[in-house]
């Protein structure tokens, strides 16, 4: 326990340079953090061999954008194993702008409750959806982004058609097992097709499979269905379907990787320069501790400790600030965005608290010095609210675009991986200084200056 509170207390001796090292830290284990819920959140869909909802997609072979004819929804029907299909055709509409931009499909009424039997939709409200052409089904989180209300008109605006279709919204859905589902727009593919001069072309067919063994077979029954025809379809997991359009970006898990990697081995440099800096500048209190009768081994515990409790709290900081700062933004975003000047001001705060930090001793320095840290301090406040909230409103724009990020969050394991990260960090950057020093002969230590 000794050991503990002299580590705790040498961590603590110089204030600026502890709380600077602890803030560079948590900087870049905020951004560690942030870039793995990244991946984590694209690639949430877990193993692509997996079925939770027993859905299959099934596209044109040559490209996902090329459709397929409108005929096929009875072939696939007649298919063994198959137990619903609902063609369902991407809109690529926008609301008002491009700036508020959705997931919106044209889709099949028949068999669509059963299909996405995940998606939770009043009978009252499904039945006055299916029962009038025009009619939109939402998503419930969708709803509260844009403050719309049953029997409200919108009008999407196409980037693929020629068509601006008006809608009124009848029925909004829930996905207990996946909020961040509900972030979808569905109409009438009857609609959508009549507005299109009736060509009988749909996006793709989503297929409800009876039984889970039967997805291997069922996925080769289709696709030999339609073997050399002029459209030949590639069938596959919903899950595989979604992962496809991350393939589309390149190999993001190694590009994510890499920039976590370059983080962590520039804040390894920081910290290792910090830590050799702090180390050399005791070496002659080293010489004392073995006078005193500390062992080498007990020297170097306490001069690693050292390091690793500053990097522990860099991390814990930097983990659990981006943790939080991701929920207080999913949360208020859409219900009580004014917060976002709250979260502006707790930057502004900390960058404040930063700018005031690099200076030391303001007591015994001029007037002059005195008045530039208060400058300098009230620019980085200055800067660090601007800058908290355009973090906080591109954030919580992003997040509730829905696509691959609508659920993103940053889980334990995350901070679990930053605390880790961190440990190692502090262990590596005083590894060497710390043998270095704990080895030192005492009279040699003694006569250390500087």
């Amino acid at each position: 326990m000794k050991l503990l509170q002299l580590m705790w207390k040498n961590a603590l001796r110089n204030q600026r340079r502890t709380m600077l090292t602890i803030l560079s830290i948590a900087v870049s284990m905020f951004l560690v953090g942030t870039l793995q819920a990244v991946l984590t959140a694209i690639y949430r869909t877990g193993d692509s061999s997996s079925t939770p909802h027993l859905r299959v997609i099934v596209h044109r072979s040559t490209s996902i954008t090329q459709s397929l004819p409108e005929s096929y929804r009875s072939r696939i029907a007649s298919v063994e194993g198959v137990k619903y299909v609902v063609g369902v055709t991407w809109f690529g509409g926008q609301y008002i702008d491009a700036s508020n931009f959705f997931a919106n499909f044209a889709a099949d009424t028949e068999n669509f409750q059963q299909t996405f039997d995940d998606y939770v939709i009043p009978p009252g409200q499904f039945a006055a959806y299916k029962n009038e052409r025009t009619a939109a089904l939402v998503g419930k989180k969708l709803m509260e982004a844009y403050h719309w209300h049953l029997g409200q008109r919108i009008t999407l605006k196409s980037t693929i058609y020629q068509i601006n279709p008006e809608f009124i919204i009848r029925a909004v859905y829930t996905d207990p097992g996946d909020p961040s589902q509900e972030r979808s727009f569905y109409f009438h593919y009857d609609y959508f097709d009549e507005l299109m001069g009736r060509p009988g072309q749909v996006g793709s067919f989503t297929v409800k499979v009876d039984k889970a063994g039967d997805v291997p077979l069922v996925i080769k029954r289709i696709d030999d269905t339609f073997r050399n025809t002029a459209a030949e379809t590639k069938t596959e997991t919903e899950q595989a379907f979604l992962l496809g359009f991350v393939q589309l970006l390149g190999n993001v898990r190694l590009l994510l990787t890499a920039i976590s990697a370059a983080v962590v081995f520039t804040i390894l440099l920081v910290s290792g320069n910090t830590m050799a800096m702090t180390i050399r500048e005791r070496t002659a209190e080293v010489a004392v501790l073995k006078t005193l009768g500390f062992r080498q081994n007990v020297i170097l515990f306490l001069l690693i400790g050292e390091s690793l409790v500053i990097a522990l709290l860099g991390g814990l900081a930097g983990g659990l600030g981006a943790k939080l700062a991701y929920a207080f933004i999913g949360l208020t975003f859409n219900n009580v965005k004014f917060l976002g000047a709250v979260f502006a001001a707790g930057a502004g705060a900390m960058a404040a608290f930063g700018a005031w930090s690099l200076f030391s001793n303001p007591e015994e320095a001029p007037a002059w010095v005195r008045g530039l840290r208060i400058a300098a301090a009230a620019a980085g406040g200055l800067i660090g609210f601007g800058l908290g909230f355009v973090f906080y409103m591109g954030v919580g724009f992003t997040l509730n675009q829905g696509g691959f990020l609508s659920g993103f969050n940053v889980d334990f394991s995350n901070l679990l991986l930053c605390l880790g990260i961190a440990a190692a960090v502090g262990i590596l950057s005083a590894a060497f200084p710390a043998l270095r020093a704990s080895r030192v002969r005492i009279a040699e230590a003694l006569r250390f200056v500087g």
